[in-house]
């Protein structure tokens, strides 16, 4: 887990993400992801999404004491404790779960390697658009790390993968591998690049006008995702329009509106927008 990873956008907000990453053992082949927060949920998603991508589970996954996962760390006279959660998890996956002793970097250290490349992402501070951008760059500099010759097996992790995807176990069926999907109520996005909540608009990227986009809502926070992807972030708020600067949605207009007719009439025409 690389954590607290500092992203700053061209507005100049900064946002502090996080990039969970699954190393496979034989290949190095990586599979990372940006998350903005280390939930239990948020990261059992993230296996099970990995384990998708690469069409099959491994039989052993060796963990890092995260308190997500591991209640107690392992050790030389005792086996760890694991959360509910995650035996849950690796019992529907029929995974075996191997936690790493403290202090024994010979274990981890794969993983450890391979997050250094996730520093790549600082280059870009103060470049970014939004967020969508972020998980771009990042897939590029995965895909270009699993391209590469890993120093271990002289080989280029993509074509290791391959041959080891032969000895991954099939994956659970569907109802199983949806239980750990990120839960999200799905609302369309209006040609006005806004969506609905609460009767409020909030805006998104207009790459995503008449997509369908999942809200989840975190303290006072609404996050929006397309695809598992968390898109955008609005503090929730009691304001009819809600709009962030970098989705570049000329929000002078929207105003202009409010300007030239009645508030209660403008507000029922945005409310009653069709976002089905």
């Amino acid at each position: 887990m690389k954590e607290k990873v500092q992203t700053i956008f061209e507005t100049g907000e900064v946002v502090k993400t996080y990039i969970p990453t699954l190393t496979l053992s034989w290949s190095r082949a990586n599979f990372r992801k940006l998350t903005l927060d280390t939930k239990v949920e948020t990261l059992l998603s993230f296996l099970a999404e990995s384990f998708e991508e690469m069409g099959g589970v491994p039989k052993t996954l060796v963990i890092d004491n995260l308190k997500q996962f591991v209640e107690k760390p392992r050790t030389s006279n005792s086996e760890a404790l694991l959360t509910a959660k995650f035996i849950e998890f690796c019992k529907d996956y029929d995974i075996k779960p191997l936690p790493s002793m403290p202090y024994r970097p010979q274990t981890k250290g794969k993983t450890e390697t391979q997050n250094k490349v996730v520093d790549q992402l600082k280059n870009y501070n103060g470049k970014y658009k939004d967020l969508m951008h972020v998980h771009e760059i990042l897939a590029i500099i995965n895909k270009e790390d699993n391209e590469s010759i890993s120093q271990a097996t002289k080989f280029p992790r993509v074509f290791l993968l391959e041959k080891e995807k032969g000895d991954l176990n099939p994956l659970p069926r569907k109802e199983i591998r949806q239980k750990y999907h990120l839960k999200l109520n799905e609302v369309k996005v209006s040609n006005e690049s806004l969506i609905s909540y609460k009767q409020n608009k909030y805006s998104v990227p207009k790459k995503f006008i008449g997509s369908k986009v999942g809200l989840s809502v975190k303290g006072h926070e609404l996050h929006i995702y397309y695809n598992n992807k968390i898109i955008t972030i609005h503090q929730i708020s009691n304001n009819l329009l809600n709009i962030k600067n970098e989705h570049d949605l000329m929000y002078e207009n929207y105003h202009k509106k409010l300007e030239d007719k009645p508030n209660e009439t403008i507000m029922n025409e945005m409310r009653h927008i069709n976002y089905d």
